[in-house]
């Protein structure tokens, strides 16, 4: 009896994989009246998809109601989306991410009577811990090129942590809280603690006509402690807004999911001798990922505001998704 009960579940399990395979018709595998009901409600649920393989599942909207509730307890797990949401250069990143990436930066300064330009690379690895948690490391080195005398240069960093505040079909926010000690080897005395709330939205659920588009936003407010020279800025705020558009799948070869991008960038000075000036820049670029989850962007800071302190800032970034 008990072998017989086997064979039943078996023969039972082949024929509901025949059927999602297409293999077998519905109709042509309607249940033998000999085989008990109860092993029909005894067979797993996983057996309507391939050995070794999950049934997908669809993400549940995290929003700000349900904060303490869902996401906790749930992997990370990046939302597919028509239109992508993705990191780009000066607006902060509204999602959670897994992922290593690596920016070169250089500067073009202007109007400093020391300083001719700056070079920095940087690099990070993030790791979404679940739906609403994010953690980050960073690490950084900066050589300061000065219109005479020897570079100055030193190491820096940083740590960040991010939470997922809202995350849907069409919208996504996030909160993150980052600390930086100061680069003594360029100069620095103060430690950087930074708060940013950054957002994304679907404009082509808004105006389909709009393609692929996305509106991006951020806002962030910098506190610097720590023992500084008279009139040095110990406050400031920055804001950026962002607007992008994808022109390609992402499966299109060299360049998946290829992104023409602007992004507008302001900082304002809170205290200091330079107390209640604003800084303004428009950085037009591009990303596109060569090979799937590895992608470069690259983009030019071009000021907009006077006096500038730039004159140009170009960036690259490598990001590898894992």
């Amino acid at each position: 009896m008990r072998y017989g009960h086997l064979v039943c579940r078996a023969g039972l399990a082949l024929a509901v994989t025949m059927i999602s395979a297409g293999v077998l018709r519905a109709e042509d595998a309607a249940p033998d009246p000999a085989v008990p009901a109860a092993v029909v409600a005894d067979v797993p649920a996983d057996a309507l998809v391939p050995e070794g393989e999950a049934a997908p599942q669809p993400l549940s909207d995290l929003t700000l109601a349900n904060f303490f509730t869902e996401g906790w307890n749930q992997p990370w797990a990046k939302r597919k989306r028509f239109t992508p949401d993705m990191a780009l250069l000066r607006v902060t990143t509204n999602f959670l991410e897994r992922e290593f990436r690596f920016d070169y930066v250089r500067t073009n300064v202007a109007n400093s009577a020391t300083l001719d330009s700056t070079d920095m690379i940087n690099g990070l690895i993030a790791y979404g811990l679940n739906r609403r948690l994010m953690l980050e490391v960073v690490s950084n080195y900066q050589w300061n090129n000065l219109i005479s005398g020897d570079t100055k240069s030193g190491a820096g960093g940083g740590f960040l942590t991010r939470f997922q505040l809202v995350d849907t079909d069409t919208a996504s926010y996030a909160f993150q809280a980052r600390i930086s000690p100061a680069n003594k080897g360029i100069g620095q005395t103060q430690t950087s603690l930074q708060f940013a709330v950054a957002g994304w939205q679907d404009m082509h659920a808004v105006v389909p006509a709009l393609g692929r588009f996305g509106l991006y936003y951020s806002f962030q407010y910098e506190n610097l402690l720590g023992s500084h020279a008279p009139g040095v800025m110990e406050n400031d705020i920055s804001y950026a807004v962002s607007f992008a558009e994808t022109w390609t799948q992402p499966t299109t070869p060299v360049f998946g999911n290829f992104t023409t991008f602007v992004e507008f960038f302001g900082q304002s000075i809170l205290d200091g001798a330079n107390s209640g000036k604003t800084n303004i820049t428009i950085t037009p670029g591009f990303r596109f990922w060569f090979i799937p989850e590895n992608s470069i962007t690259f983009g030019v800071d071009l000021p907009i505001s006077s006096p500038r302190t730039i004159h140009s800032v170009v960036r690259v970034t490598y990001i590898m998704n894992f």
